[in-house]
């Protein structure tokens, strides 16, 4: 039956929960799991939709940008032919003016003609300048009167080059280079100096790719860029050839820098953080703006130091082509097959979009790049802040439901308190009580039973408490009369045995002469009973110092002698020491470190008999005739007075008891005493409002006393 009776009770420990768990588990299931289900279904579908929208946003945005960069392009490309057409037009205008002057029989003047003369190299050339052109014809053509006719009938381009270069502030020079290296060119330079004496004018591209071969149509034509012989550092010329007739006379050109160009093309303003590249019919990389440099790995060449003359055609290296760059072939293949369109690049710090679009009269390539990150920057901003409102919700939801997590938790805490807390309180109280923690308290109950009793038992803690504590405290003072009185006992005792010892001597003398006095009386002289009678009084004396000592201390004790601090008196401290010194250690002993003239000190009976007292403990502990040192150091207010001796000095077990009352130390055997010396010389010294600090060592005991200075006396003398 016992067995049937706990298989049951097990049984029902296992199917039954408390009533706050219980409670706790049928919020979850009702209220808490169907709204975090409906609220991740609701992120869900926000960041869905979020996702959704971006990719919407960037294709939109990607064919916005698309179709604005290739309008771009296109009007950029258009501008920049109207730009070149131009030159190109100047150019044609000024071949056909050249021919005329070839046909011509123009004759300059003779100081024109001053200007000209040989160099020590054969060159025939301009030797200053006088704000015209310059002159070159290179020495691999022997001079005579047909050259120099030549260069007579060509000094009437003058006008027309001066005129064209200053209508124009990007052409950099214009010139015309003949068959057989002769160079006339504006503005002036230091032709012999820049030029090879033998300089092979029809072997460098700004001559040639207007010849026959390289230009059927004998049209203007744009060069690539390359590294002018004349200084003017990285450039393009627009160039034309002069026929006359089936001769080929020569090329006249007109420059553009690069650093122009690039100049151009750092003026244009676009969106995205965009910029131009200007490529020329071979792929070759003509201008390319600071922005582009980055993404490109390059350093646009604009300017070129000339360490010696150009020999050669010099053009730029393979990375500035992009049909000679892997990271470019899509841009190359792309520029082959259609004259505008668009592609992505893929550079270093992400992908880029390219569009281009041809220049038809240069059959050059204006290419608009953008990078893709700065074209999606404000679909990025727009997802980001839609995010980070995905995440403030996360978080705004994880807050809610931890603090209705909370609150559930409490109000399932508090109805399970209501009606099973109390119990539980009660229980903690009488096993807190049992414990020893009485006092104790109780919140209350809602149910007026429980409440009623929670509060009775409380009740009976406290009186527990209260009788606990006044059993205690009963202890406590007893244990605290009995240890006084231990320590009672311990004097009187201590006391007793020292006022035996001390009094049996002086007792046993006057016994002793009273006896023999008595026996011998009639034989006795009278100056061997005042003999006797002295002893007897020096052992009445010391009785009476003994019982004087006593009562001093019992004074001290009660008294503290307040009066010797009551004392408005002063004296010379240096002549109190000697005087007091003096009556107690013989000068043979005796060694003085005072000023003649001491700090005053309270004029009573206190610090005599303070010194007196330590003064007699040296002389009683100390061995005959050693030395006695008693200096004096004045220290602000204060004035310190040490005594010296050379004995035995004091052991550290007694030196911490020494100044208590009734104590002497293990070396005071054989010597009178009763333990009140140096007890009422601290009792004394500290009424004075000073103190006695004692050090020994194995050469001697050091006894420094230390009173205060009488300043209300200095101040008044």
């Amino acid at each position: 039956m016992i067995a049937d009776n706990s298989d049951r009770r097990n049984l029902g420990a296992q199917e039954n929960l408390p009533l706050r768990k219980w409670l706790w588990r049928s919020y979850l299931r009702s209220a808490i799991i169907p709204l975090l289900v409906i609220e991740i279904g609701f992120l869900a579908v926000y960041w869905g939709s979020n996702i959704i929208i971006y990719r919407q946003n960037i294709a939109e945005l990607n064919a916005v940008s698309r179709d604005f960069l290739t309008d771009v392009a296109r009007r950029e490309a258009e501008t920049i032919d109207t730009s070149l057409s131009d030159v190109s037009r100047r150019t044609n205008t000024f071949a056909r003016q050249t021919l005329r002057a070839i046909q011509g029989n123009y004759n300059p003047s003779a100081a024109e003609k001053a200007r000209y003369g040989f160099s020590p190299a054969g060159v025939f050339r301009t030797r200053y300048d006088n704000g015209t052109t310059a002159s070159f014809y290179s020495n691999r053509v022997p001079m005579g009167p047909d050259q120099i006719a030549k260069v007579w009938k060509l000094a009437a381009l003058d006008p027309i080059m001066i005129d064209f270069k200053q209508s124009d502030p990007a052409i950099a020079s214009i010139y015309f280079n003949t068959f057989d290296s002769y160079n006339r060119i504006y503005p002036y330079i230091d032709a012999a100096g820049q030029y090879a004496p033998n300089m092979n004018i029809p072997t460098y591209n700004f001559y040639y790719e207007a010849d026959e071969a390289h230009n059927p149509a004998r049209r203007p034509v744009w060069t690539d860029a390359y590294i002018d012989p004349a200084g003017h550092g990285w450039m393009v010329s627009s160039i034309a050839p002069v026929w006359n007739g089936q001769k080929l006379e020569g090329v006249v050109g007109i420059d553009m820098t690069l650093d122009t160009i690039v100049n151009r093309l750092n003026g244009l303003r676009l969106p995205w953080g965009a910029y131009a590249v200007l490529i020329d019919r071979k792929g070759g990389i003509i201008a390319m703006p600071s922005t582009g440099e980055r993404d490109f790995g390059l350093k646009e060449l604009t300017a070129h130091h000339y360490a010696q003359a150009i020999l050669s055609d010099t053009f730029k290296p393979d990375q500035f082509n992009i049909t000679k760059r892997g990271d470019m072939n899509a841009l190359a293949r792309a520029m082959a097959n259609m004259p505008d369109g668009f592609v992505k690049l893929d550079f270093a710090n992400g992908r880029h979009l390219a569009s281009f679009a041809r220049i038809t009269g240069a059959d050059w390539r204006l290419v608009v790049i953008a990078p893709m990150a700065r074209i999606h920057a404000k679909a990025d901003l727009l997802r980001a802040k839609f995010e980070m409102v995905g995440v403030v919700m996360l978080a705004a939801l994880f807050l809610f439901y931890l603090l209705f997590f909370l609150f559930l938790y409490r109000r399932a805490h508090l109805m399970s308190a209501r009606v099973a807390a109390p119990l539980g309180d009660f229980t903690g109280l009488i096993e807190r009580i049992g414990e020893g923690g009485y006092r104790q308290g109780f919140a209350g109950s809602s149910i007026a039973e429980l409440d009623d009793l929670g509060h009775r038992i409380v009740g009976t803690g406290n009186r527990l408490g209260e009788a606990h504590d006044r059993i205690r405290a009963q202890e406590r003072a007893l244990s605290l009369a009995l240890m006084r009185q231990r320590a009672a006992n311990e004097e009187q005792i201590r006391f007793v045995r020292i006022m035996s010892h001390e009094l049996r001597t002086p007792l046993s003398v006057i016994d002793s002469g009273a006896q023999i006095i008595d026996r011998k009386a009639e034989a006795l002289t009278a100056a061997e009973l005042r003999k006797r009678a002295g002893r007897l009084r020096s052992s009445v004396q010391t009785i009476s110092t003994l019982l004087g000592k006593l009562v001093d201390s019992t004074a001290i004790e009660f008294s503290h002698c307040d009066r010797d601090r009551d004392q408005t008196g002063a004296i010379d401290s240096s002549a109190l020491i000697r005087d007091i010194a003096r009556s107690i250690i013989p000068s043979s002993r005796l060694t003085l470190d005072l000023p003649d003239q001491g700090p005053p000190v309270a004029d009573g009976p206190a610090l005599p008999v303070v010194l007196g007292a330590v003064l007699d403990n040296c002389m009683r502990y100390t061995v005959a005739e050693t030395p006695i040192l008693i200096t004096l150091q004045p220290d602000g207010d204060l004035v310190h007075i040490t005594v010296a001796d050379n004995g035995p000095g004091i052991s550290d077990e007694d030196i911490a008891y020494v100044g208590q009352r009734f104590y002497r130390g293990r070396s005071s055997t054989g010597v009178e005493g009763a333990g009140m010396g140096l007890y009422i010389a601290r009792k004394l010294i500290v009424s004075l409002g000073g103190e006695l600090a004692i050090a020994s060592y194995e050469t001697g005991t050091i006894v420094r006393l230390t009173v205060p200075i009488m300043l209300e006396q200095i101040f008044a003398a």
